[in-house]
């Protein structure tokens, strides 16, 4: 069985269990008040058409302890999902973000919603308050829905717990991104730091680690999924820069200049830097956050990302990391169907978008 079958059958069952799910808050908070319920049809319209890679790793790494309550652990994979969602929501709004999915974001669709309606106040301010508002809310229900799931007492609060410790962990990488951002000089330690918080933690070691937790794993057996883990959410993130860089607006469902407009520090950024001579170096700079840049002058930049080698760098990179995270599979499962999911899942890491 390959990444494919695993998790995208799994996807729908997720998809499922979340429609029926959400549907139920909306007519639960109807009683209450339209904006209420509209918390419900914002995170249920965001967070549709998913891959759940978060979701299917909780489920992987349960069945890594052969985890015998497979209908229970549903729930807990779909509250790492709408948490997941709360937290795309939060992040556009740091990242000034217009489209996510194909669609507008949270905060410009209720920003678009203040103009139309309302003559008072900042509809930028009500927009951004008003998303702020809705991550809330679908921080809170992940964790809600972990409490009442089926599982015993003592492994919901180890549970709740790890999950406490992954989203703060979570957020070191967002405050060190957010502020590379903002200097002149920044070195690749510290772009792999936010990799390693941000991404790698995150979207793998910590959900497979929750679905360790619940299968009763002992924590020091959790540590196995680190050495895969890291290395390949690194991987991970490495592709997706490049996919900012040089995918398009119809693969990626966002605009592909919001990486320079924001002045992202990403590896390609920092490599190109580095390899790049005084003329190369310079351009790039004076590019690299610029709000108003011409699509001529994207394509320059990646000109000088692809002259610099730090494109061919950089898909070397996150290439040597899956292969590393390939070499330590056998230690973390024997079964050869789960065998083959981890290893299919570091091949389409670096093998997405193209």
């Amino acid at each position: 069985m390959g990444y494919m079958d695993y998790f995208f059958s799994f996807a729908k069952e997720i998809d499922r269990f979340l429609n029926f799910f959400l549907e139920k808050k909306i007519k639960e908070s109807e009683k209450i008040n339209p904006l209420a319920s509209d918390i419900w049809i914002k995170i249920k319209n965001f967070i549709s058409g998913g891959k759940r890679i978060r979701g299917g790793l909780v489920k992987l790494g349960y069945e890594c302890f052969r985890g015998k309550k497979k209908r229970a652990i549903l729930p807990i994979a779909s509250a790492l999902e709408i948490t997941h969602g709360a937290i795309l929501i939060h992040d556009d709004i740091i990242d000034r973000s217009d489209f996510r999915h194909h669609q507008p974001t949270v905060h410009r669709n209720y920003e678009s919603y203040h103009k139309k309606n309302y003559q008072k106040g900042d509809p930028s301010h009500y927009g951004e308050g008003m998303a702020l508002i809705v991550g809330d809310a679908g921080f809170y229900e992940g964790i809600s829905l972990i409490e009442k799931s089926s599982f015993p007492p003592d492994l919901k609060l180890k549970c709740l717990g790890f999950l406490a410790k992954l989203m703060i962990h979570t957020c070191y990488g967002e405050i060190l991104d957010v502020d590379l951002s903002f200097r002149s000089k920044v070195s690749e330690e510290e772009i792999m730091l936010v990799n390693r918080l941000k991404t790698a933690e995150y979207t793998i070691v910590g959900p497979l680690k929750i679905g360790g937790i619940l299968a009763g794993a002992d924590p020091k057996k959790l540590k196995k999924f680190e050495d895969y883990g890291f290395a390949v959410g690194i991987a991970f993130q490495i592709q997706d820069d490049i996919l900012g860089m040089f995918g398009s607006f119809e693969k990626l469902g966002k605009p592909v200049d919001s990486d320079i407009k924001e002045g992202k520090n990403t590896l390609l950024y920092t490599q190109a830097l580095k390899r790049g001579n005084k003329k190369q170096r310079e351009r790039l700079k004076s590019l690299w956050g610029k709000e108003d840049i011409t699509q001529e002058e994207v394509e320059e930049a990646r000109e000088i990302i692809r002259k610099t080698g730090s494109l061919s760098y950089s898909q070397n990179l996150a290439r040597k990391l899956v292969n590393e995270a390939k070499t330590v599979v056998p230690n973390i499962t024997q079964d050869e169907n789960l065998k083959n999911v981890f290893l299919s899942l570091a091949d389409f890491v670096i093998e997405r978008g193209r």
